[in-house]
């Protein structure tokens, strides 16, 4: 397992990461990402500028999990909320 810097060129971990927040998500939080298309658009937004994503992968590229950070410069950039946070099953 590798964990490395999740860009917006990577195409297929964007797909990867959106399909996994719909699955992981549908269970307990259906209504969170009910589909691809907001999944999509969660992620892309993850992906803009003043936030840091990371995603861990297997050999073979497979996303294992993913982690995004929100800095909140009202803490004096000290903090960030984490957020998405969300593991293969």
């Amino acid at each position: 397992m590798n964990i490395i810097d999740f860009l917006p060129d990577n195409q297929d971990a964007i797909h990867q990461c959106a399909t996994l927040l719909v699955e992981v998500f549908a269970e307990h939080h259906p209504n969170a990402w009910p589909d691809m298309k907001s999944a999509l658009e969660e992620v892309h937004e993850a992906l803009s500028e003043n936030r840091i994503s990371r995603i861990a992968v297997d050999e073979t590229g497979l996303v294992l999990g993913w982690i995004g950070g929100i800095g909140f410069e009202h803490y004096g950039g000290f903090a960030w909320e984490l957020h998405p946070l969300v593991v293969r099953l």
